[in-house]
């Protein structure tokens, strides 16, 4: 759709729907009772937010309420989304300069989602498809691809998500975790093909995937997760102090688990060809659930993960230790193949 003489592309639910979208094609008509309403929302939002408790004082003046419940304010509001729209998808174009120009997935690297849709659409594959069809295919679409386009908001910064869903994701992922996570998906939207997408546009699809796949190596082998950083730092220091204890401040003889398991996965250093190989250990366990072998899949990936991440450490506190940190991502797994397991036709 065009926003500022710009084509931006929200999603084929989206498209059909554009005048939901665009300022200027919707008129707002505010009753007095539902302008009581807002200024009733906004003064128990700040109550339940204990705004005042934290020394936040703040009042919203009669000017104000009727500029918010015009025409005039309801416009500025949908100009603001718009101008967002524009400084997401001008971002994006920053993102891709001087990145692979096949590669596709760099307009969208936030929200890549929308590159399989857009592809979809243009293939006419939304055509004969009902508003719910198309939305839950879409959604189902976005939750997939989810984990890397969060990967890529936190690594390029890029804030927009056009979703509709949301769930407890840690922001910054290790790289084992991102790596899996990769490995995943790409099997989910392999499954997805092979169950949803009709033979005549799977070739493109199956394309796109391979595509996603490479991306997404890209952006993980550049990666850069603040915490295993920290690690290694804080791993570098406790070594210099065992050499020479003199050399640095005193700290206590009996550090707690959580400084061991730093230091331990600070010590713990992985080349680019140890995530290839590791990526493909995944790759395979993740195809047993493409073939409907679902028997101790989730076991053989959460003891990969941890002998990964851990270089293989007996330490049975510092394996607990990694797989209690990626609870969040075994339970997005878990329900992403739940839901293409269940896709029909």
């Amino acid at each position: 759709m065009q926003i500022n003489g710009m084509n931006v592309y929200m999603g084929a639910y989206a498209e059909r729907h554009q005048s939901n979208y665009q300022i200027g094609q919707q008129k707002l008509v505010i009753s007095e009772e539902k302008s009581a309403e807002i200024a009733k929302g906004i003064k128990e939002a700040y109550t339940n937010l204990h705004l005042q408790d934290r020394g936040v004082h703040t009042t919203i003046s009669q000017e104000d309420m009727d500029f918010l419940c015009s025409e005039e304010g309801f416009q500025k509001m949908k100009q603001d989304a718009q101008n967002l729209y524009v400084v997401n998808a001008n971002q994006q174009k920053a993102i891709a300069a001087g990145r692979d120009s096949e590669d596709s997935f760099w307009n969208n690297t936030g929200n890549q989602w929308l590159t399989f849709s857009e592809s979809l659409n243009n293939s006419g594959f939304f055509d004969d498809m009902s508003d719910e069809q198309v939305k839950s295919f879409e959604d189902s679409l976005a939750y997939i691809t989810s984990g890397m386009d969060r990967l890529s908001r936190s690594q390029y910064e890029t804030g927009m998500d056009f979703s509709s869903f949301n769930e407890e994701f840690k922001y910054f992922m290790t790289s084992a975790e991102a790596t899996t996570e990769l490995e995943s998906s790409t099997a989910a939207l392999r499954y997805m093909s092979d169950k949803m997408i009709p033979e005549e546009q799977r070739e493109d699809f199956n394309n796109l995937i391979d595509m996603y796949h490479k991306h997404n190596s890209e952006i993980i082998s550049e990666y850069v997760n603040p915490m295993e950083s920290f690690n290694r730092v804080v791993a570098g220091i406790n070594a210099t102090r065992e050499k020479n204890p003199d050399a640095l401040e005193p700290v206590a003889q009996k550090p707690v688990a959580e400084y061991k398991y730093t230091v331990m996965l600070g010590n713990v250093q992985k080349s680019e060809n140890d995530r290839k190989a590791f990526g493909d250990e995944m790759k395979d366990i993740f195809s047993q659930l493409s073939s409907g072998k679902t028997d101790d899949v989730w076991e053989k990936v959460q003891k990969k993960l941890a002998e990964y991440a851990t270089d293989e450490s007996d330490d049975e506190g510092l394996n607990a230790h990694v797989a209690s940190q990626a609870d969040y991502l075994f339970k997005h797994m878990r329900d992403v193949w739940q839901m293409v397991l269940n896709m029909q036709k």
